[in-house]
């Protein structure tokens, strides 16, 4: 089983979200977890030993240049290839939402009445 978690950023959101791996990985030890994250907050994930793949977007660059959007959902769609059973939406973000709708068929998180 594959699964991806939403989480791009707010260090201690993302801390407090990386405590449900251990119980994950204790029911299910073979499955391979994905975390997506925005770059700068990659590194708070690094050493945690339930996270098989770390993978960096940069959807903030998008902010200071806008054509730079091609190649973020490009990247993104490369993604969907990894066939993830479940992708969780941790974030609760529109940008989060479009990041797990591009790579997997099977979201799992906050509804559309919800989402900031």
């Amino acid at each position: 089983m594959k699964l991806a978690i939403i989480k791009l950023s707010a260090m201690g959101d993302i801390i407090h979200a990386m405590v449900a791996l251990q119980y994950i990985k204790k029911h299910k030890p073979d499955i391979v977890i994905d975390w997506f994250v925005e770059k700068a907050f990659s590194q708070v994930l690094e050493y945690n030993p339930h996270i098989d793949n770390i993978i960096e977007v940069h959807l903030k660059k998008i902010k200071k240049d806008k054509l730079s959007i091609f190649s973020e959902i490009k990247e993104l769609i490369s993604y969907k290839n990894n066939n993830y059973d479940l992708v969780i939406d941790a974030q609760g973000l529109l940008k989060s939402a479009i990041v797990a709708k591009i790579i997997g068929k099977n979201v799992a998180g906050f509804s559309k009445d919800s989402i900031r």
